[in-house]
């Protein structure tokens, strides 16, 4: 596997063995192989008769002098003199034991990671290199490339200039890199999954950290011989790696690195240092340090990120604010023939980019109150508060609006999907469907398909909508910008099923459905950034984009084909409780419809108990509504030790009923909004005036003003 590196082994041990002192020096960046090499040599010379003396330093060697070496000869006499010794004194020691075990044979001494040993350490090999120069001795040193200390470096350099040999270790070439997760997981590998490794460009450690990963997250099938990718999503493992490889940058490299990650995988000095405010002579150190990593390489004119996979790893492990930030900064960037080009149709405030999937280039701060007003309304309408979902939802707009206008950009989509959430809660499906018709929603998805990621659920509830009020050809469309997005492709979680069935269109979704999406303060990606198969960013913070993307496309083409399979797919792996339970929901809308009532009314049970974990109490009382009509009766009270009298003693239903009455609402529009009868809401307020000890609304909504500001989560 290594034929080039292993051939210089064997001529190592050839001139140990006829009585000469030969040196082997290995570079190579983190996870190359170095260690494994030094294992394979001592077999080697194990197998020809060869001593072993092996040793390796660690960060904290440092502190230990010659820590390294004495563990390497371990079997080195005690020195009887209790009196401390020097230096000098403990070399000379570790000499003349050398000298003995080289009697009695060849030794090969192999000393790993010499870049965290320590100074006494280096000074020792380099004194003990020339003081045995005629001697059957094989020495083997590997050191990490790049960071700040140059010691063992300098080491290197000196001991090749007095005859040693020195190797780089290189990336394992396409062929080995097939035996290699062959190897790991005793199946043979599909195109797709070694599509997948080959992001780890062929770096042994990093190969089999994402191969581990991924059989143990369960991301690869093992079947008929045969392992196939299920799920393009980086696993923890890869994201811990690429953290620690910024963790031995300077600070001064390590946000260069990371603030380069928004430009794409490739990307120019020019670029970076205008992104960071600087020249490019002044980022020349943190360049430089960052290309003897082994982090970046020079491709021509450009720098690119040596591994996809730590670059994903790393841009996904960047705060979602200051991504988000940096990534319309790195949009306001001039073009290279500095002019801005824009795309067919855009506006002067969106150049969309639509040929990648990506935002466009929306002012920043129109952008972010659009995506933050999202994030609130969602939140507010999960926890079932109406009100708070209206005051924070966008106005809408389009009723003032001329017939002939712009495309809309971006953030107009966001803006429109938000309302339209807000109007279907409050006024139903068909007045939410006229405001996305009128504000281009359907269409602008072509245009702007990133917009389906700042909340993968939309996708769903935008073919929902469309189906329940007959329109196939717009809910198609949904479909069309999933295929666009590069982290869904054909062959993605979302094509479970191949033949349309089920009933009528009309009957598609949820029956007399107004739910809500849970927010997800998610953040649309630039067409590198979603990468070749997604940023899978996940459990980590964004470790689990693709996945939840590959998931919401499963959902939303579970509803548009009737199909099963792909539901369940979308209620198993999707990335929050809240987005399981959604699918779980129309799963067993779906079963129950067909004539599957048991498995659909088990499906219904699992989606209420995912609303319930996520607090979502306005969707569990839907839920539970259903589940009433379906013959399925649920005690959903729970019992707390509370006062007899007084605000505290209120249960939970109580103080949703008070605080809506107290913001005006009537008994109807209280029991439509917490889905119980008009019966149900009076008996809650005859219990609530007893508690309070009170007579009327007036007095129920100044008791209200002075308890809370807002509605606390509920339990059913």
């Amino acid at each position: 596997m290594r034929a080039r590196e292993l051939a210089a082994v064997a001529e190592l041990l050839d001139r140990a063995g006829t009585g000469e002192r030969a040196t082997l020096l290995i570079d190579g960046e983190p996870g190359a192989g170095k260690t494994t090499l030094l294992a394979r040599a001592a077999e080697r010379a194990a197998a020809r008769g060869f001593g072993l003396a092996a040793g390796g330093a660690e960060e904290l060697d440092r502190l230990i002098p010659l820590n390294p070496l004495l563990s390497a000869f371990d079997d080195i006499p005690a020195e009887g003199d209790p009196a401390p010794e020097s230096m000098e004194a403990r070399v000379e020691r570790l000499r003349i034991h050398m000298e003995k075990r080289m009697a009695a044979g060849p030794l090969l001494v192999t000393l790993d990671d010499l870049h965290w040993a320590d100074p006494a350490t280096l000074m020792a090999v380099r004194t003990l290199h020339c003081r045995l120069p005629s001697r059957p001795l094989a020495w083997m040193l590997t050191r990490t490339t790049g960071g700040r200390d140059r010691a063992a470096e300098r080491l290197f350099d000196l001991l090749e200039r007095h005859g040693a040999r020195r190797l780089a270790l290189g990336p394992l070439p396409d062929d080995a890199v097939a035996r290699v997760v062959a190897e790991l997981l005793r199946a043979r590998p599909d195109p797709g999954l070694l599509a997948f490794a080959s992001g780890a460009g062929g770096n042994p450690f990093l190969l089999v950290e994402l191969v581990d990963g991924l059989r143990d997250e369960g991301a690869i099938e093992i079947a008929g011989g045969r392992a196939r990718l299920v799920s393009p999503v980086l696993p923890r493992r890869v994201h811990v790696l690429a953290r620690h490889r910024l963790d031995r940058l300077s600070r001064e490299a390590r946000h260069l690195v990371e603030a380069a990650t928004v430009l794409g995988r490739t990307f120019s000095p020019g670029d970076v240092a205008e992104l960071l405010g600087a020249s490019p002579a002044m980022l020349l150190p943190a360049l430089e340090e960052a290309l003897e990593a082994g982090l970046l390489a020079a491709t021509g004119d450009a720098l690119t990120f040596r591994h996809e996979l730590v670059w994903r790893a790393v841009l996904a492990g960047l705060p979602r604010p200051l991504r988000l930030a940096l990534r319309h900064q790195a949009e306001r960037l001039p073009e290279p023939n500095g002019e801005s080009e824009r795309a067919p149709g855009a506006d002067a405030t969106d150049r969309t980019g639509a040929a990648a999937g990506g935002p466009g280039r929306v002012p920043v701060t129109r952008l972010n109150a659009s995506l933050a007003s999202a994030v609130r309304v969602a939140a507010a309408l999960r926890r079932g508060d109406l009100r708070a979902a209206l005051s924070g939802a966008p106005a809408d707009r389009s009723r003032r609006r001329p017939p002939v206008r712009a495309r809309p950009a971006a953030d107009d989509v966001i803006r429109a999907m938000t309302a339209g959430r807000v109007i279907e809660a409050g006024e139903g499906a068909g007045p939410a469907m006229d405001h996305l018709v009128r504000e281009d929603v359907y269409s602008a998805l072509a245009r702007h398909p990133w917009v389906l990621a700042v909340e993968p659920a939309c996708a769903a509830w935008l073919v929902r909508l469309a189906l329940r009020t007959g329109d196939r050809e717009r809910a198609e469309l949904v479909r069309t910008a999933l295929d666009r997005l590069p982290g869904d492709g054909p062959a993605g979680a979302g094509q479970a099923g191949d033949e349309p069935g089920g009933p009528g269109d009309d009957d598609a979704g949820h029956a007399g459905d107004d739910r809500t999406e849970e927010g997800r303060d998610r953040a649309g990606r630039t067409g590198d950034e979603w990468g070749r198969h997604g940023d899978g960013d996940a459990g980590q913070e964004g470790d689990g984009r693709a996945a939840a993307l590959s998931a919401a496309a499963a959902h939303a083409r579970g509803l548009l084909d009737h199909d099963p399979r792909a539901l369940a797919l979308a209620a198993e792996r999707a990335a929050d409780p809240w987005s399981r339970a959604s699918a779980a929901e129309d799963l067993g809308l779906l079963l129950c419809r067909t004539g599957e009532r048991v498995a659909g009314i088990e499906s219904l049970n699992r989606a209420l108990a995912g609303y319930e974990e996520a607090a979502a109490p306005r969707d569990a009382a839907r839920l539970r509504r259903r589940l009433r009509q379906e013959g399925v009766r649920r005690r959903h009270w729970s019992y707390a030790d509370r006062p007899v009298t007084g605000w505290d003693s209120l249960t939970d239903t109580e103080h949703t009923v008070s605080l809506l009455v107290a913001q005006g609402w009537t008994n109807r529009q209280v029991a439509e909004q917490m889905f119980i009868s008009v019966h149900t809401v009076a008996f809650h307020l005859r219990q609530i005036f007893r508690k309070l000890d009170i007579r009327s609304r007036v007095e129920l909504t100044r008791l209200a003003v002075e308890h809370t500001a807002g509605p606390r989560p509920v339990s059913h």
